[in-house]
């Protein structure tokens, strides 16, 4: 056989077994109709479909519609670049002083009316080729009116009674709750829990034991496991009688199933309503069937067009949480019984969010038996929450979509929890700017999972943060999509549009869900409909957001390292910041008002914290090199094999494993590292390895298996300390595409298509101009820079110069010009040389009735007649060419524009920017001598909501006293005329 038929072969095989892989993730995901598999095509970059532009979670005021205005609104998001919705009806920022009839409307949410309403949406959808996905129910977690209290949502719970040795207990067993800690909150008022009144006549008990009291401290009794005893047998009717032995304290201690009485938060329905029980698989499936059923009409639109039914973060009011299958599960997963020991892994607020927990300051199990090891068997409970919640919940919500053609989308998340794993476990996982402030320690958390079980599509929640309402520009949200891009994410939801809604109760934009005068204590961006300063934009935002998105769902993802991630137990406060990192909690350093409040958290010092504060310099040396990496979990890794020079994991293939300051592995991981290690897997550690597992039973002696595993996995032949030789020694001959030098400006991320052609996406996280410079290998013989702002494509000759939070897409193929000629942008002579002209000082600066005549420029913020201005600014100039040279550029820079910018020149449009750098390409409108300039800046509307706040308008006053939160506005400048030659 000769090379040439040899190598045709073997590529044959590769393009075969590529194809496969991208074929199995589209199966996997549930329905290869809604992401079937493709290979990036440039032609369809340059002119991305509006099927990949993003979708918006569209905020209904309950039942209060018309089928007339959804429908235009739903013409209105495909004119806009929307692929979908995500409808949501809800109460949040409605008057709760509406007239009755109103409200009557409102709460009329899961009626034959809100179904017809809903059918208009759907029959327009269908019209305007507009996807939709329905939230479960109304607001969240799922539940309803239509639950039963025994249906609901349960927690663990705790009672204990004192006996002296020797006393008799005779009669009923201490109900549930002398242990909770009482904690009121306008937070817990708002989120609608309330108490069930017959919780205790539904209470069930799991396990009655006595135990010898050894001490007790604030908050919690030790007690002596050798003298536990089992007294579960012996309860009859919740009566028992049973003596203590002789000398010293005992305890009876009593572990409950009782449900929390929790309510879906802002939900639009009249009646008292529950949280479904969503451990409960027979639970869960009767509520799909209820809620997307015959009765409501949806059946005739799945598929068409409804792809999903959304779960929002999983915020329940929950202890601990407890299934009807946990305790067997749980023992068949960690070797021993739990029921003796439930009250040591029960806390009050445990498994509720971050903003709930906080309730419980120095919460803690009310009793230990084991000191100093009690935390063993809190992470082998919550490796069975997530165990249990995974296949209970989310698998049996993917397969009740999946029998209907459609797809189940969920935030795996909310309480301590296995984001790797359980994110994975969802047909399209989702992440959230608000979780955990949006940092990539978490994002890259959600991408690892989905990545890691081949789900095609990660979403996202995007554009949110709290207390930064009407502070969301083009650019911030250019930041933002960038920035989840690089971390994996791949189709963006907009939080959200409010439906166009006023009964006079708001000013004139109309009902802002999330910035309301009815919950002035409180607000989240952002409002992102017809009333929005920038939606004449928004058509030019999705296009580029539509570009990046097709390129980043093109092939498969390619990573070349993957870093050991322990724990099973996060929460959103413990995921540290990366110094390098940008935009956290949505706050735009140097632009916008730094804000904390209620809500805003340090993270406190855990484990986790620790790991993520340690993690961050071995990242920034991976994104610095070009190295591409993500987390891996335990369950993942204890899959994982090593050949042809590649660990793989379900079709996926990584060319190392890292160990960085892991404080504890699981056993059964450590000997899969060992046993690859020893098959040639590059194994890297950092700081020290883990000497201990985390599980309880014999847990003295894994703990020596475990330190020994880990040893003798650092000693094998690929295995070293992490450094810049070791990696460049590894990955060298694997990258067909590396940056030339470190540079820790650039974030990035990889995919690769069946013929080996790869797509990097690299984004500029910096304010200033930067140099990306790249060594590509031989193997590579074509290779373009392509623009998804513009869409513009040009041959890669030489380094590329990335503006302020710009981004760039590199496509590199093995193939002779893959791109048509056509379709690639004119190639010109590069510009040398770059010389200033002129600064245009003097301007004329009109916004509303204010003006100002030759002018220096001004941040309105310092103006006292501009300060509170949202007005449209136009700025009007003149400049003088000496002589305008035949061959040269000439270019106009607006220096800093707060926050777009419409710019004609000698009266003719020469453009707009919505995004960095803020300069244009004014050489065919210029001329030699005297020239005009017009420049029309668009501010955010937020300073004139304060404004009117101010004034005293009541329909403002969720902007009461927030002078001190004021955005920049207007042109700043400096305006520069530049030539180019």
């Amino acid at each position: 056989m000769t090379n040439k038929k040899l190598t045709l072969r073997m590529a044959l095989t590769a393009l075969s077994i590529l194809t496969a892989v991208v074929q199995h993730q589209a199966q996997n995901s549930g329905d290869a109709y809604w992401f079937p598999p493709f290979d990036f095509d440039a032609a369809t970059f340059q002119k991305a479909p509006r099927a990949f532009g993003p979708f918006t979670r569209w905020w209904l005021p309950g039942n209060d519609l018309t089928s007339e205005e959804l429908k235009r609104e739903i013409r209105m998001f495909a004119d806009n670049g929307f692929a979908g919705v995500e409808v949501q009806p809800l109460t949040m920022g409605l008057n709760p002083k509406a007239p009755q009839a109103q409200k009557d409307r409102v709460y009329s949410w899961n009626t034959p009316s809100f179904y017809e309403h809903l059918g208009a949406v759907m029959e327009q959808a269908q019209a305007s080729g507009i996807v939709v996905d329905m939230n479960g129910g109304s607001g969240w977690p799922m539940g309803g009116p239509y639950v039963q209290p025994a249906e609901s949502m349960k927690t663990l719970a705790v009672s204990d009674t004192a006996l002296a040795g020797g006393q008799i207990f005779s009669g009923l067993l201490p109900p549930p709750g002398n242990h909770e800690l009482k904690a009121e909150g306008r937070m817990a008022v708002m989120m609608g829990g309330h108490k069930m009144d017959d919780a205790l006549a539904l209470a069930t008990i799991q396990s009655v034991i006595a135990a010898k009291v050894v001490k007790t401290e604030t908050k919690q009794t030790m007690l002596d496991p050798r003298t536990i005893v089992n007294l579960t047998a012996q309860v009859q009717n919740r009566s028992l009688t049973w003596q203590a032995p002789a000398g010293g304290e005992w305890r009876i201690v009593v572990s409950w199933v009782i449900p929390t009485g929790e309510s879906p938060s802002l939900i639009a329905a009249p009646a008292t309503s529950y949280v479904i029980d969503h451990l409960d698989p027979m639970v869960v499936r009767k509520t799909y069937d209820y809620l997307l059923g015959d009765r409501t009409g949806l059946p005739k639109f799945y598929h068409n067009p409804m792809r999903a039914v959304f779960n929002d973060s999983y915020e329940f009011h929950t202890d601990r949480m407890i299934s009807p299958d946990f305790l067997p599960v749980f023992k068949s997963m960690n070797g021993y019984d739990i029921a003796p020991y439930l009250s040591t892994v029960f806390q009050k607020g445990y498994d509720h969010p971050t903003y709930l927990a906080a309730m419980y300051p120095g919460a803690k199990p009310p009793f230990i038996f084991f000191e100093g090891e009690s935390w063993r068997m809190m992470y082998d409970y919550d490796k069975t929450v997530n165990q249990v919640f995974r296949k209970n919940f989310i698998q049996t919500s993917d397969a009740w979509m999946r029998e209907r053609g459609l797809l189940h989308r969920t935030q795996a998340y909310g309480f301590p929890a296995d984001l790797i794993g359980n994110s994975g476990s969802a047909d399209i996982p989702e992440a959230e700017q608000l979780f955990a402030e949006g940092s990539e320690g978490y994002l890259k958390l959600v991408t690892s999972g989905a990545h890691l079980h081949n789900r095609p599509v990660v979403t996202q929640e995007s554009f949110v943060s709290i207390y930064r309402a009407d502070m969301t520009t083009p650019q911030k949200i250019k930041i933002w999509a960038d920035k989840s891009f690089a971390c994996g994410v791949n189709q963006l939801i907009y939080h959200g549009t409010p439906y166009k809604y006023n009964n006079g109760e708001y000013g004139s934009e109309g009902w802002n869900t999330w910035s309301s005068p009815f919950t002035p204590y409180i607000n989240f961006s952002t409002g992102m409909n017809e009333s929005y300063p920038f939606w004449k934009d928004t058509k030019s935002v999705n296009q580029y957001l539509a570009r990046c998105q097709y390129a980043l769902r093109s092939g498969k993802p390619k990573t070349d390292v993957l870093i050991y991630f322990p724990f099973v137990d996060l929460t959103e406060d413990q995921v540290v910041h990366n110094p390098e990192e940008i935009l956290n909690l949505g706050y735009f350093k140097g632009v916008e008002p730094e804000i904390k409040g209620s809500g805003v958290f340090e993270a406190p010092k855990s484990l986790i914290s620790d790991y993520y504060k340690a993690l961050w310099k071995t990242v920034n040396f991976l994104e610095a090199h070009s190295i591409t990496w993500e987390f891996v979990n335990d369950e993942s890794l204890q899959q994982a094999d090593f050949k042809n020079k590649d660990m793989t994991i379900s079709y996926n293939n990584y060319r190392a494993l890292i160990m960085a300051n892991a404080p504890y592995i699981q056993l059964a991981t450590a000997k899969k590292i060992h046993a690859l290690a020893k098959k040639g897997m590059p194994f890297f550690t950092v700081g020290a390895l883990p000497a201990k597992q985390p599980s309880w039973l014999n847990f003295e002696v894994n703990d020596q298996l475990t330190k020994k595993e880990m040893v003798l996995a650092s000693r094998q032949k690929n295995s070293s300390v992490l450094s810049a030789k070791s990696f460049e020694d590894l990955l060298t001959d694997s990258r067909a595409v590396r940056i030339e030098k470190p540079a820790s400006f650039v974030r990035q991320i990889t995919r690769q298509m069946a013929d080996h052609s790869e797509i990097r996406f690299y984004w500029n996280k910096t304010d200033q101009w930067q140099t990306l410079s790249l060594l590509q290998s031989k193997s590579l013989v074509s290779s373009y820079f392509l623009n998804p702002e513009n869409g513009n494509m040009e041959e890669a000759r030489g380094a590329y110069r990335l503006p302020p939070y710009g981004s760039v897409i590199f496509y590199s193929s093995p193939e002779k010009k893959p791109i048509a000629q056509n379709i690639l942008s004119p190639s010109a002579e590069p510009k040398t040389a770059e010389r200033e002209l002129s600064k245009i000082d003097q301007w004329n600066i009109q916004a509303g009735a204010f003006s100002l005549k030759n002018s220096s420029l001004i941040d309105w913020q310092t103006n006292d007649s501009l300060k509170f201005s949202s007005a449209e600014g136009v700025y009007t100039a003149l400049f003088h060419l000496d002589g305008k040279a035949e061959k040269a550029a000439y270019l106009i820079d607006l220096g800093k524009v707060y926050f777009t910018a419409d710019v004609s020149v000698n009266g003719q449009a020469a453009g707009t920017r919505i995004f960095a750098p803020y300069r244009l390409d004014i050489t065919k409108f210029v001329h030699s001598g005297e020239n005009t300039v017009e420049v029309r800046v668009t501010p955010a509307r937020r300073n004139g909501l304060i404004g009117e706040a101010v004034k005293g308008n009541p329909l403002y006053a969720q902007y009461k006293g927030k002078e001190n939160t004021l955005l920049p506005a207007g042109l700043v400048g400096p305006v520069i005329i530049l030539q180019q030659k």
